[in-house]
């Protein structure tokens, strides 16, 4: 390569003329659903201090680009947009006491492995309500998701919904150490059966405890696995979790044929307090978008209100556009 006319870093890349033409194109079609909704545009800084990134996630602030300013603080590229609109919301936007809707549409920058072959700075669009925790919220977010994915044409792409106290429920009742929550965690996200009815024979935990986790490996599917999650899970969290999740199922009856209920589907950004979700589409490998309550993490900016929020990985949805 000439040295005068260097290329990009790994995980990196241009878009010119008919690609960046298609992006705009696509964040034009979301912008009416988004307005239409009443969702007001935001867009946080570039850069963050990164602790706003340690308080969300501490795997996302392990990825995140990382650099000094002149007062020596530490400073990171968007890593994530969740923190970021939670840390606008609870300083800028405080003193709205009303619901905020908001969306969202930029780059974010994750450090990758290059052998992995992923990008480095990924385009993303999404939504955040911040208001009251209620299932008709969760609902709306949902919906308004699925809406967003048929306006791209997606039509038959769905979401798999779980709810973080389900499986949080029998985590606290069984009093693990972290790496034993940890393997039992990507043993039910892998649906490894063998692994993990053989981990929990060497924990030692209780056959009844030890079919609830069981039940969880194995429910996939329509409301029918919530009948059947609430007939085993004695512990008052994971019960109160499914209920949700039943509440969720009434709500959305109108997309049934695009609503899957896994509770297989584990929380890896940890901060989700209550609904998860993933949205898929039967013609991608990958995920299209991932989204949920996180009604704890604006506390730790000092702005103690419930959001729900999702987002869409666009340089997926512009496969095949």
């Amino acid at each position: 390569m000439d040295p005068l006319s260097p290329g990009l870093p790994p995980g990196f890349r241009d878009l010119a003329f008919q690609e960046a033409a298609r992006r705009r194109a696509l964040d034009g079609k979301l912008a009416v659903i988004f307005d239409t909704h009443g969702y007001g545009e935001v867009l946080p800084s570039g850069i963050e201090f990164l602790d706003v990134y340690t308080r969300g996630n501490q795997v996302i602030s392990e990825r995140a680009f990382k650099f000094l300013d002149r007062e020596d603080r530490l400073l990171a590229l968007r890593a994530d947009f969740t923190p970021a609109v939670a840390r606008m919301v609870a300083t800028r936007l405080g003193g709205a006491q009303e619901a905020l809707r908001i969306w969202y549409s930029g780059n974010v920058f994750r450090r990758v492995k290059p052998r992995n072959g992923g990008y480095a700075e990924c385009w993303q669009v999404g939504a955040e309500l911040v208001a009251e925790s209620s299932v008709e919220h969760d609902c709306e977010v949902l919906t308004i998701a699925l809406e967003c994915l048929s306006a791209l044409g997606m039509g038959t792409a769905g979401v798999h919904i779980n709810h973080a106290g389900v499986f949080r429920g029998i985590l606290n009742a069984l009093e693990l150490p972290e790496d034993a929550r940890a393997q039992l965690k990507s043993e039910i996200d892998h649906k490894d059966a063998r692994a993990l009815a053989n981990h929990l024979e060497e924990l030692g935990v209780p056959a009844a405890i030890g079919e609830q986790v069981h039940v969880l490996a194995r429910s996939i599917g329509g409301p029918e696995v919530l009948r059947e999650a609430a007939s085993v899970l004695k512990d008052s969290e994971s019960q109160s979790a499914i209920a949700h999740l039943q509440r969720v199922a009434n709500g959305l009856a109108g997309l049934s044929e695009r609503v899957t209920f896994d509770l297989t589907e584990i929380d890896e950004l940890e901060y989700y307090t209550g609904i998860m979700f993933t949205l898929f589409s039967p013609d991608r490998r990958s995920p299209l978008g991932m989204g949920g309550r996180y009604d704890a993490l604006l506390r730790t900016f000092g702005s103690d209100r419930p959001a729900v929020g999702f987002t869409l990985f666009m340089d997926s949805l512009m496969e095949g556009q």
